[in-house]
This record gives structure tokens, sequence and C-alpha cells, in this order.
């Protein structure tokens, strides 16, 4: 969903705001000090860094229960989730920072919500339209000041922008979560404590959940 939310808002700022992909580059890493050391471009910068429930817009309504067979389903009404991003933007010049800042803002204060239809992936089944907060410091997530003494990096002028999507809690997954493992061979005086006595190789194993090997397949 997270990733969803990130292609929505880079579609919104490429083509309404006119963002060109040849000139202007549009990123979502934490704007650290060793990330900004390797910007070659202008660079708009899209940084979440706060998830937390809306209590506003928790719903009181009971949750459905559905019958298949003998069976009973009951679903729960899904949480409301404010997703916030910090937005800056980083060139050579200042004047040049200004101008590119002041072009996402205009992009994005233009929108009061967002439609699901015109969102990416998940995002086109929510079941509302999805709150749009910019600029809004009203109720601020954090303590700015703060923020940028964690990233470790020099203050920046900048904006949030907060999207309310909603959170299936018991909504089934099609997608395999992807794991890594390391697999350990050599060799053993005692099996029973499956601990190796000297290490010949150490196997990286990437994956979905299901390929991770078991303790008793690695013995």
């Amino acid at each position: 969903m997270l990733t969803d939310l990130d292609k929505t808002l880079e579609n919104i700022l490429r083509e309404r705001g006119r963002i060109q992909r040849s000139a202007i580059d549009i990123e979502f890493e934490m704007p650290t000090s060793e990330w900004s050391a390797r910007l070659s471009r202008p660079t708009i910068n899209v940084w979440c860094f706060d998830v937390r429930e809306n209590l506003k817009l928790r719903t009181m309504e009971k949750s459905n229960v559905s019958y298949n067979g003998g069976m009973a389903m009951r679903s729960i009404p899904p949480r409301r989730m404010d997703v916030t991003y910090l937005i800056t933007a980083w060139a050579n010049k200042p004047e040049d920072e200004h101008q590119l800042l002041w072009r996402a803002l205009a992009t994005f204060k233009a929108i009061r919500f967002l439609r699901p239809e015109e969102c990416e992936g998940d995002l086109r089944i929510q079941g509302h339209n999805i709150p749009f907060l910019v600029a809004d410091m009203s109720e601020p997530k954090a303590n700015f000041t703060d923020l940028w003494s964690v990233v470790d990096n020099q203050m920046r002028l900048g904006f949030p922008v907060t999207a309310t999507v909603e959170l299936e809690t018991d909504m089934g997954f099609s997608a395999p979560v992807t794991l890594s493992t390391t697999v350990s061979i050599g060799e053993t005086f005692d099996a029973t404590t499956r601990k190796l006595d000297k290490n010949d190789v150490d196997i990286k194993h990437e994956g979905d959940e299901a390929d991770i090997p078991t303790t008793e397949e690695t013995s």
C-alpha cells in the first residue's frame, strides 16, 4: 500500500506539476547527509516519516458477518491511517530549490482528496476518497528540528503532506513475504546439538517465506 501511495504522489508531481523526468529526480529515501552527498541533479525528496491511526475517523459501525455454508465470517471495518511525508527540494542554488519546492507545494495544495480510481495499485480498491492535507501544521506530526537531527543533515525548507488511507486488518495477501536467511554448511561431531564444529561455507538464501529451509533441512 505504501509503495502504491509513493507511485501515486510521483505521478501527481510528474503529470500535474509537470516535473520533467529528464531534468529532475523524485526520490523517497530518508534525506540523510550521505544521501544528499550523492545527488547530481535537482531532486524532490518525498520522505515518509510517520504512520499513525486517525482516531477521528475511527468508525463505530459494527463488524459485518457473512455466511458461507455452515461457516460464519466476521469482517472488521478498515482502520483509517494517516501517512505523512516531508517534501523537500535539493539543488545547487537556493533559488532553484525554492522554485522547485514552490512548484511541488502548488501542485499538492490544489488537491483536497485523492479519488481511488486515480491512484495506483491497491489504492484503487479504497472504499472512500483519500483525504489529502498539505502544509497543515495545526496538528504537527513531529518536531521538524528534532527530525533533521535524527537524519543527521542540515535543515531544509519543506512542508508535510498527509494522506489518510484505509487499512484492512483482516484482508488476505496474494503476494508472498520475501525473506532472507543464511544456511551454514560444515562438520559436526554431535548432530543432536545442531552446532557446527567446522564451518565450511555460508549460503545466503533470498526467496519467499515458503522457500526458507527448516532447521531439519539444513542440519
